[in-house]
């Protein structure tokens, strides 16, 4: 539970300390002595955002910290989570500074934390109920997180948030895969198109060309070639009249094999002789070869045919590539990006597969969380239906409508899963059930709230449990079953209340006196705890303002009197 509480320089709170018991703890005081000071301090040390104006002007920082003891197992894995020290022997402490240029310094038991460390660590601490929830209260989007609060939803909300958030991240993958693949259909025309019309090319030999080339230029000298090949071969190797270059050599080898025993030079002049006797005859065929023009019947018509091959691997290299190599490397790589590309449809395939598997297991865990909800619902209109008719409003109608969202007979998901959750309420007899915003005044709303909170109150995970003013807009009788509701809501949580109400205050535990004075010219906000003869003269000035009178005691001595015989019966 919260022990201790100090607060300095926030506002009119100078030094404010306050050491709180277990149980029903009240604070009262006049109107501007510092009450919503203290709210607002503890929210600051929750995680709430605040402002530099808070602090106290001439001041350069303003402090909040806090005590508590008791403080349950979740705290600690909390910490444990967060890597932060404690001491299950010693407080629990939260520390919150702000200075003037708008820094703050947050320490829990003494170490550096962050913010968002605060905030998770405080809701597990403290739960402030004041006005502005009582209106946020009307706002039906509210209505799903406070039944699952009551159905104890977190585990099962946990489990269907990892997968909803999947099921986005899926989804988002999948969109972008279906526009990039989208975009790209015309490049897979494209694709397509050039490796049919490189392949209706058939190119295969890299030398083709140049194969093609010498052919023509052969094709186009035929006649002069015949001619001088022929010539070239007669006079080198061949002719009618038997006398060629070869045929002189070998008349030259004979002529000198004779005078081989003249001179020993001799020999190598004739095995110079017979090398270039090979090579001439070799020339000499390379030359007949040249005119071997075998199997072209009509070399016009074989040149005509080269000329349109040529003139289809000139067509494909100003497309794809000076070379034949250039151009077969293009339809290869062609072929590997739409390869690529139709990989993109196996793979746009197989993530709606994936995530068809994630749809159908948050459906089935929001089908859970659905019957919680259907269920709990039906219990906490029930025990609401209850609470308020204590509170006197018998003719009241409350039901927690719980719709399935579908389109089509399919479940549409949201982040909490497929459920419409919305309060319907009649406060009259006669009345037809309608939405709360339409109908609910502040002091119903006020009790409507605390219905639901009291029922609600031991499943709430926070410690300690503060209400802000929650009998605005009541009084009499009706003041005083809200204090009873307060005062059972203490027995297994500490509860803090901040009222203006005799009778909710006759009820406390401890009872706190929140005044302003002035002090060297400046106002300062104090705290006492009051003794009982003081708890009397407090109420007293509650029932009758500034001037008392001995009814007024009397009057204030009736009522904690009251509340102490209500008590003691089980209300």
């Amino acid at each position: 539970m919260l022990d201790y509480l100090h607060i300095e320089n926030i506002a009119v709170a100078k030094n404010v300390e306050i050491e709180f018991k277990d149980g029903f703890n009240v604070l009262t005081g006049e109107t501007g002595a510092g009450k919503s000071v203290i709210i607002d301090s503890i929210n600051m040390l929750l995680g709430s955002k605040i402002s530099k104006e808070l602090i106290r002007h001439g001041e350069e920082r303003a402090v909040v910290s806090a005590f508590f003891s008791n403080v349950s197992d979740d705290v600690y894995s909390l910490c444990d989570e967060f890597g932060l020290e404690y001491d299950r022997e010693d407080s629990f402490v939260l520390y919150r500074s702000l200075n003037t240029d708008g820094k703050s310094v947050i320490k829990i038991n003494s170490h550096p934390a962050t913010l968002s460390q605060l905030r998770q660590i405080g809701a597990l601490l403290v739960n402030i109920h004041g006005q502005n929830e009582n209106q946020a209260f009307i706002n039906k989007s509210n209505h799903i997180l406070i039944l699952d609060e009551y159905c104890n939803n977190a585990a099962l909300l946990e489990k269907y948030s990892d997968y909803y958030s999947r099921l986005n991240q899926k989804k988002s993958e999948i969109s972008s895969l279906y526009e990039k693949n989208k975009q790209t259909e015309a490049m897979a025309d494209v694709l397509n198109y050039q490796i049919k019309e490189i392949e209706s090319a058939k190119l295969k030999d890299e030398d083709e060309e140049e194969k093609l080339v010498l052919m023509r230029t052969k094709l186009k000298g035929a006649e002069k070639i015949i001619k001088n090949s022929s010539n070239v071969y007669k006079l080198l190797y061949k002719n009618e009249s038997g006398i060629s270059a070869s045929v002189l050599i070998d008349k030259s080898i004979d002529a000198l094999s004779r005078l081989a025993d003249v001179d020993p030079s001799i020999q190598d002049m004739i095995t110079n002789l017979k090398s270039y006797q090979t090579e001439i005859i070799d020339i000499a065929e390379r030359a007949f070869e040249l005119a071997d023009f075998e199997g072209i019947e009509d070399p016009d018509k074989q040149l005509d045919i080269i000329e349109d091959r040529l003139a289809v691997i000139q067509r494909m290299q100003k497309k794809y590539g000076t070379t034949i190599a250039d151009i077969i490397q293009f339809k290869n790589d062609a072929k590997d990006k739409l390869k690529d590309l139709e990989n993109g449809e196996i793979k746009l395939d197989a993530m709606k597969k994936e995530y068809k598997e994630l749809h159908q297991e948050a459906c089935k865990i929001a089908e859970k969380i659905h019957n919680a909800r259907d269920k709990g619902a039906n219990e906490l209109s029930s025990l609401v239906k209850e609470s308020l008719l204590f509170l006197d409003m018998p003719k009241v109608k409350f039901e927690i409508k719980v719709d399935k969202v579908e389109r089509e007979k399919n479940p549409v998901l949201s982040s909490k899963g497929f459920d419409d959750v919305e309060f319907m309420i009649a406060t009259n007899a006669g009345e037809n059930l309608t939405q709360m915003s339409k109908i609910v005044s502040g002091g119903e709303l006020a009790r409507i709230m605390l219905a639901i909170k009291s029922t609600i109150s031991n499943k709430n995970r926070a410690q300690t449990v503060i209400f802000d003013e929650i009998d605005t807009g009541v009084s009499g009788s009706t003041s005083q079953k809200i204090g009873i509701k307060l005062f059972k809501i203490s027995k297994s949580t500490q509860t803090i209340c901040v009222t203006h109400s005799a009778q909710i205050a006759s009820l406390s535990d401890s009872h706190f006196l929140i005044s302003k004075r002035e002090m060297n010219g400046r106002a300062q906000t104090s705290v006492k705890l009051l003794s009982k003869e003081e708890k009397i003269d407090e109420i007293a000035r509650i029932i009758g303002g500034i001037d008392l009178t001995e009814k007024q005691y009397a009057a204030a001595n009736d009522l904690i009197r009251q509340s102490e015989e209500l008590l003691k019966q089980d209300i």
